[in-house]
């Protein structure tokens, strides 16, 4: 056991420092603090409800940090193509290939665990400076709790997606197909909930309405709805925290969800011909 352990320590290392190498965090960093610095600069001209509106800016402006990284940075690192140069397994001892998925994906999660830190710790600055900025009639009660329960959601999110990626890197081969697969995936757990939305203020017949929301339902098993884990409108405001059972059961189901899709990357990857 604790030589698997070491193994997958070994790649999630060298995964690690790859990131590091290419400047994956540092250029999305980067980006993320000169939008939120232009938001400095605007905020000036909303007018009322700044703190929300700032709060729901930092927050997208992350996302979109996140996103970047899982659909450029870790699709390149997992993709197999023709080329692919596997500089993990030529530079760490013999390993499977179960070992190589969980090792792999453990190194990009510690990646996108600095980056959500970093944009956290940032995120937290510049709200901080826009409350002392304008008065409390235009700011909310900042909560602190639920800004780190949206910031933990937010990195949930992207390990079910990260996993998922991990999923498809061996079912196809190209990083372009990939690519396509992952933003597909995303945009349709986003879209079900709308569509089951939908439904509901429409006047269709009972049974017709039953059997599309079962259908609707027994969809969300395989494209979970993200936005259960979203606090970010409670962020500014003085709401009680959430049940802690309703949390553990909505934590507790997306990780199920990414253990199960990891078990089925590993299964992928140890059938598949890697040549």
């Amino acid at each position: 056991m604790n030589s698997k352990l070491n193994r997958i320590l070994s790649v999630a290392h060298l995964v690690l420092l790859d990131g590091l190498r290419r400047h994956a965090l540092i250029g999305l960093v980067v980006l993320a603090l000169a939008l939120q610095c232009g938001g400095l600069l605007f905020f000036g001209f909303i007018p009322r409800d700044i703190g929300r509106a700032s709060s729901d800016f930092i927050f997208s402006v992350s996302w979109l940090a996140g996103l970047l990284f899982l659909f450029f940075h870790a699709v390149q690192a997992l993709a197999w193509g023709e080329e692919r140069r596997v500089i993990h397994t030529l530079l760490a001892r013999p390993i499977s290939r179960a070992e190589y998925v969980v090792g792999v994906y453990s190194g990009l999660a510690l990646l996108l665990l600095m980056l959500n830190l970093i944009l956290g710790g940032l995120g937290w600055g510049v709200l901080g400076l826009i409350q002392s900025m304008v008065k409390e009639s235009y700011f909310g009660v900042f909560s602190p709790g639920f800004f780190l329960l949206t910031w933990s959601g937010i990195y949930m999110v992207q390990l079910a997606v990260l996993s998922v990626i991990m999923l498809f890197s061996g079912l196809v081969r190209g990083s372009f197909t990939v690519l396509l697969m992952a933003v597909s995936y995303y945009m349709t757990c986003n879209g079900l909930p709308v569509v089951r939305q939908s439904l509901a203020t429409r006047t269709i017949g009972a049974d017709q309405s039953l059997f599309m929301d079962n259908v609707l339902r027994g969809l969300t098993a395989l494209f979970p709805d993200f936005g259960r884990l979203d606090y970010k409108l409670y962020v500014i405001g003085q709401e009680a925290f959430p049940d802690p059972g309703l949390l553990l059961s909505q934590y507790g189901l997306l990780g199920f969800y990414i253990v199960l899709a990891l078990f089925l990357a590993c299964a992928v990857y140890g059938r598949r011909d890697l040549k």
